[in-house]
């Protein structure tokens, strides 16, 4: 019986670490130098963007800029991993100041998809991201969530990497 316990002890451990690694993978991805381009409360954007590890690898800093000149918006989004959780951890800090910025998302962790919710007093707000592997390439859907519980969509993006 207790080898049993720490088989079980020891899988149920491998798995919180795969998902943690894999999750980490999936952030991976949003490496690099990318063009952002889509709508937001369905006026046209772009963006240019860039994703980097950050303090010493335990953040994705994904810094989204305006291409027009001067910007109209810039933002940086922080995504870490809290593996005790198992959650993704996320932090938005934007062109709006500190009102938007007390509200930290979480969601659960994903090797399909990295989704995150942000519990606004006002409201909440999530992030979805998609990866396609085939094309190396994102999308991003942000909803927010009215007072009847239905989700309305506020933004959305394809993000594809520079050449």
């Amino acid at each position: 019986m207790r080898g049993f316990i720490v088989l079980l002890l020891a899988s149920v451990f491998s798995l919180n670490a795969f998902g943690q690694t894999s999750s980490r993978s999936l952030l991976s991805h949003l490496q690099g130098e990318w063009d952002m381009k889509g709508t937001v409360m369905k006026k046209p954007v772009q963006y240019a963007a860039e994703g980097v590890w950050v303090l010493q690898g335990q953040f994705l800093s994904f810094h989204m800029k305006d291409v027009a000149i001067p910007p109209r918006y810039e933002a940086n989004l922080s995504i870490g991993i809290d593996s005790s959780l198992n959650q993704f951890v996320a932090h938005w800090l934007d062109v709006f100041g500190g009102a938007g910025a007390r509200v930290v998302g979480f969601g659960i962790l994903s090797t399909e998809r990295i989704e995150i919710l942000y519990p606004y007093p006002e409201g909440r707000f999530r992030n979805l991201f998609n990866y396609d592997y085939q094309k190396d390439a994102w999308t991003l859907v942000i909803e927010s969530e009215g007072k009847d519980g239905h989700w309305s969509l506020f933004a959305q993006y394809s993000i594809v990497r520079k050449r």
